[in-house]
């Protein structure tokens, strides 16, 4: 067997691919950068050279125009040939200085015996420039002698050139012995891979393949299968580390077996004595288990599993499938408040039952995959209790409006005859016909909870201008607020719709149930501002009516709660800061403008402080 362990093997390997490709990447890059070198410093002395060649030859060519200008008699062509001259001997020197090669100097020593004749012959011709016979003269013995310097010139740019090709022929000469070379690593490299995937794959797979195989031979219940350790590296601990596993589970089989036959037993029987409807529901959304009251839920025969295999035939709400849906993901419902009217109706034994869904997650199912449980809970009685409470409070408020209506029609009598009272008497009648008028509204608001709950809250509808009732709610506060000591402010904005389609009274009781709820809240010294404006969260055209109080505001947890049915802050937070009500204007206030097709919400105050009411309805009529 061999010494090495796996690690060794993998380093060793690894470090000989890596010690070839890096050999390789190394003398590519440096031979490259030679290349590239070469190349480049050619390519610059190629065209440094041509530039000086052309400069050699253009100075030349303003040299002889400045020799013909001074035969045609120019006065001032003497100054510029001698300027030319001197620009002709610049361009020379900075070309003498470029070339490098013999060949390259052998021409730089013609180009400049040339350049030195045609000068003195120009110089001779200057001397007898007046005569006739100059310019014949220029032709025949000037003008060749400066195509020769200048032919000099492109000769050395030619030869330049072909020194240049001969450096690009060496270059792509080097590059494809490079890239033989290169390749040639490379075919070792993957030689050497492959004899190295070879090896390591004899040395390791083989062995894991049978691992694999004595793996799965013990998830099918074989834990007799073992493994002969074909080295002592890991891989032959691993083997025999799985024959002491195998072994240790033969044991714990023969010894627990009855064991968890018992604890299933238990688990069953246990969900069988529940008293509500338990389903359990796998990762993939299969009914996996149910007591017997969950299958005569849902239609099984009783003691059997349920009819009904997904929870997409299961005979729920739609809420309570979608709730298990989110539970199958991890996510657990942040509603857990007890909602009566969610209840299912069912029939068992012959008698109708109202069960509350109910729907928990189960993590670590399967497979780190999360399973759910639903509960259907048996809240029968409670909902006759609900029932019956709606109808008490319907009686009693029906009970209570004749003798109300009485007690406010007596007091507005005798308010009219209160001119031989005490003012004691005085503000003892006001405050009993005000506290009259609270009980009326009380009571109107309980006669709208029981008409909301039995579905019959009827909507008178018209055209509604908000702002006028806006105003008539700001007026009627007015005594209040004096009372209060709290400054009422209201803010129509320029612009809005002059009107929305509603019923005037029930958005009456909107505005008054919110401006009062603000104004019990404000203290003294306190602010209450409601503003009119356009456009909202609704669709279509909206018009908006919001209320700011400056009191201690609503904690965000209870904001969406502060409109359900007798919910009170205080009893939450403790205590009750001296301020009363019935727990029912805002859920009775919710219920209306939803039915205008609006929507009501509650956020912090200005600049975070107190409490924003926001109503928005649409301007158009909804449904």
């Amino acid at each position: 067997m061999s010494k090495l362990g796996l690690r060794t093997r993998f380093l060793l390997s690894g470090a000989a691919l890596v010690l070839t490709t890096v050999a390789s990447g190394v003398w590519s890059a440096l031979a490259f950068a030679r290349f590239s070198q070469v190349v480049g410093d050619t390519l610059r002395a190629s065209e440094q050279t041509t530039e000086a060649t052309a400069s050699v030859a253009g100075a030349l060519e303003r040299e002889d125009d400045a020799l013909l200008l001074w035969l045609s008699g120019d006065t001032r062509a003497e100054a510029h040939l001698a300027v030319e001259r001197a620009s002709v001997e610049a361009s020379f020197a900075r070309l003498d200085a470029l070339l490098v090669t013999p060949p390259e100097h052998a021409a730089a020593a013609a180009l400049r015996d040339h350049i030195d004749a045609y000068q003195a012959a120009g110089d001779q011709l200057i001397a007898v420039a007046r005569q006739p016979e100059a310019l014949d003269g220029y032709h025949r013995g000037v003008n060749p002698l400066l195509r020769r310097a200048v032919g000099d010139a492109e000769r050395i740019r030619d030869q330049h050139f072909r020194s240049t090709h001969e450096a690009a022929a060496w270059a792509r000469d080097e590059a494809r012995r490079a890239t033989g070379i290169v390749a040639g690593i490379s075919l070792g490299a993957l030689l050497l891979s492959v004899i190295v995937s070879f090896r390591l794959a004899r040395r390791i797979v083989w062995p894991l393949r049978i691992l694999t195989a004595s793996v799965d031979a013990v998830r099918r219940d074989d834990f007799e299968r073992r493994v002969t350790p074909s080295s002592d590296d890991e891989l032959g601990r691993l083997a025999e580390g799985f024959n002491r596993m195998a072994e240790h589970l033969a044991e714990f089989r023969r010894a627990n077996i009855g064991e968890v036959l018992r604890a299933k037993e238990t688990l069953e029987a246990t969900l069988a004595a529940l008293p509500d409807a338990v389903v359990l529901v796998d990762p993939d959304g299969m009914v996996s288990a149910a007591n017997e009251i969950a299958g005569r839920v849902l239609g099984s025969a009783p003691g059997a599993r349920p009819a009904v295999a997904r929870i997409a035939e299961l005979p729920l709400p739609a809420g309570a499938i979608e709730a298990l849906h989110e539970a199958l993901q991890g996510h657990r419902s942040a509603d857990l408040t007890l909602r009566l009217e969610r209840a299912i109706a069912v029939t068992l034994d012959g008698k109708e039952r109202k069960l509350l869904p109910r729907v928990v997650p189960v993590p670590g199912f399967a497979a780190g995959r999360h399973g759910a449980v639903l509960v259907l809970y048996d809240v029968t009685e409670l909902v006759r209790l609900d029932e019956m409470r709606v109808e008490l409070v319907a009686v009693a408020s029906h009970e209570l409006r004749t003798p109300l209506t009485t007690m406010r029609m007596t007091l507005l009598m005798l308010q009219e005859g209160a001119g031989g009272l005490t003012a004691r008497q005085q503000d003892l009648l006001t405050t009993a016909l005000l506290g009259v008028e609270q009980l009326s509204t009380t009571v109107d608001e309980f006669l709208d909870l029981t008409r909301i709950e039995a579905g019959q809250l009827r909507l008178a509808w018209d055209r509604v201008d908000l702002a006028a009732l806006v105003g008539q709610a700001a007026r009627a506060a007015g005594p209040r607020c004096e009372e209060g000591a709290v400054e009422l402010e209201v803010r129509v904005e320029e612009g809005i719709p002059a009107s929305v389609w509603g019923d005037a009274a029930r958005l009456q009781v909107v505005i008054a149930n919110i401006l009062t709820n603000a104004l019990k809240y404000t203290p003294r010294g306190g602010v209450v501002t409601v503003r009119v404006t356009s456009g909202g969260p609704v669709s279509g055209p909206a018009v908006h009516i919001a209320v700011t109080d400056t009191g201690p505001g609503v904690p965000p947890e209870y904001r969406e709660r502060i409109f359900e049915k007798f919910f009170r802050v205080e009893h939450h937070r403790g205590g009750d800061d001296g301020v009363r009500g019935s727990g029912i204007g805002l859920y009775v206030s919710k219920q209306i403008v939803e039915a205008h097709g609006g929507r009501i919400t509650c956020g912090a105050g200005a600049e975070g402080r107190g409490t924003t009411i926001d109503v928005a309805l649409p301007t158009d009529r909804a449904g």
